[in-house]
């Protein structure tokens, strides 16, 4: 049979650029992550690797400091003059070299990886080379928490597909009132919510549904280590004598 070179692979976003190699590139029994001893940034991003992992493929690699060896996957800061810090560049060959100019790079390639895999069951990645990096520096949204409760379940996976797709940014609009065309056009009778517990005034928070202050702490750490930034949003309004809120 004739050997043919691997077609870019799909993923979202689209890889930026591709070269197309021979052959797959298949995880070893004992597939490890490993990273540099002296590059300890990278360990909290090796072990989210592995545990996003093991939730997609029901395996979780070990994750190592020091040499690599066929069928691992590699995590390495490495500079690179034309890439920010959101880029990376990754080998698929006998193992797999994850490497970017910081850790927020290795952080998107870990994804890139995951949705290769993921259209492969987690076996026979394409052998090639990548090189990948965002067209704009925010990626995100920002999601009415206030006129709407959205249980946090609901975001905590939110922050998780966010991740997946390379999204780095949600902004969490935690307060406002209803629309009044659809009450009447009556301040009065348009209800409010502020969704974040408040120990200085105690009864403020949604009495439909809120969050605590530890579970929304929560929230934000997960998305961390996600790579992606909460920005909690609480709207400060002032009501003039007419009822015009502004």
């Amino acid at each position: 049979a004739t050997a043919q070179t691997n077609e870019k692979p799909f993923v979202i976003p689209e890889l930026r650029e591709w070269t197309g190699a021979e052959g797959t590139f298949t995880p070893s029994e004992s597939m490890r992550i490993v990273y540099p001893a002296k590059e300890g940034g990278l360990k909290k991003i090796a072990h989210q690797f592995a545990k996003d992992y093991r939730a997609m493929f029901n395996t979780e690699p070990e994750v190592e400091t020091g040499k690599a060896r066929k069928g691992d996957i590699v995590l390495a800061i490495k500079k690179d003059k034309k890439l920010d810090k959101e880029g990376y560049n990754i080998k698929i060959g006998d193992k797999i070299e994850i490497t970017a100019p910081a850790c927020e790079g290795i952080m998107w390639g870990t994804r890139t990886i995951l949705q290769i895999a993921e259209q492969n069951k987690g076996q026979n990645l394409p052998k090639g080379i990548i090189r990948d990096y965002p067209d704009y520096e925010l990626r995100g949204f920002m999601l009415d928490c206030g006129r709407k409760y959205i249980p946090m379940h609901f975001l905590r996976d939110y922050v998780k597909f966010m991740s997946y797709y390379k999204m780095n940014t949600l902004q969490i609009h935690l307060n406002d009132n209803g629309f009044k065309q659809f009450f009447e056009h009556d301040w009065n009778k348009t209800p409010a919510a502020f969704r974040l517990e408040s120990d200085y005034f105690p009864g403020l928070a949604a009495r439909d549904g809120h969050y605590t202050k530890k579970e929304f702490v929560e929230l934000q750490l997960l998305a961390d280590s996600l790579g992606v930034e909460i920005i909690p949003e609480i709207a400060l309004f002032h009501t003039l004598p007419r009822g015009v809120w502004l």
